[in-house]
């Protein structure tokens, strides 16, 4: 049974600057504090100073007093509709709101969600696990990859075989004796032919250089082309024996 009156509208907690679940020596130490700022011996003569002192006094004795601040605390929960739960380690916070109801009669009260949620603080939900089983097999193979590009790059370069010119310039021009040979291979045990004469000598000339074996070369070829046009086989015949001789197949 409340001893001392009050007015269930009005928060006496955040009047004096505690928490419900204060102790009285903290009531006590914060009506300290503000009893310095608001006594009337220090705020003479100030109609708001001794107005707030007043309504700290009566917070204090409110507070204070263990019925009435039971039965205060009961109405106070009446008057505000919506009050924050604490929540257990490892849920949500979740809301209790209560329903309208007569003074003296025990609170109704429904919980919003209806379902507390474990926290995924110390494992891990199905999109985390499916992100992994996805990630580590990419790392795995960038790393190897890695590893074998790094092995790669400080094994030492083999040597190149002894047949292989890794020199640098232009590639060697063919020889009198080369081109002899390739135009014989071409001409050889073929019948007189205006069209192999003519293939010979434009292959003759693309190779052929100055020497005096090409020139030699170059003036059986024109033999070859003249002989075919003039259908002259004994000719022609000379002309492929001497291109043979150049060549060193004769």
């Amino acid at each position: 049974m409340a001893r001392i009156p009050f007015d269930p509208a009005t928060d006496y907690y955040q009047l004096l600057g505690v928490t419900p679940e204060s102790s009285d020596e903290e009531i006590i130490a914060a009506y300290r504090r503000l009893a310095k700022a608001y006594h009337p011996d220090l705020n003479a003569g100030s109609a708001v100073a001794a107005g707030r002192m007043a309504r700290v006094n009566v917070a204090k004795s409110v507070l204070l007093d263990h019925d009435t601040r039971a039965t205060y605390d009961q109405l106070r929960a009446v008057q505000r509709p919506y009050a924050r739960v604490a929540p257990m380690p490892g849920t949500e916070t979740v809301t209790v709101r209560y329903a309208p109801h007569q003074v003296g009669q025990r609170p109704r009260h429904r919980i919003v969600p209806n379902v507390v949620r474990r926290s995924t603080a110390h494992g891990f939900d199905r999109g985390t696990g499916i992100m992994l089983l996805v990630a580590v097999p990419l790392i795995a193979a960038l790393a190897i990859y890695v590893f074998q590009a790094v092995q790669l790059s400080i094994q030492p370069l083999r040597e190149a075989p002894g047949d292989v010119n890794l020199s640098a310039g232009p590639p060697a021009r063919p020889t009198a004796h080369g081109t002899a040979d390739a135009v014989f291979v071409m001409v050889h045990a073929q019948p007189p032919s205006r069209e192999l004469a003519i293939r010979a000598y434009n292959f003759t000339m693309a190779r052929a250089d100055s020497t005096p074996e090409s020139e030699l070369l170059r003036a059986d070829v024109r033999r070859m082309l003249s002989s075919a046009g003039a259908g002259d086989a004994e000719g022609w015949d000379a002309a492929v024996a001497d291109i043979c001789q150049l060549a060193g197949r004769c």
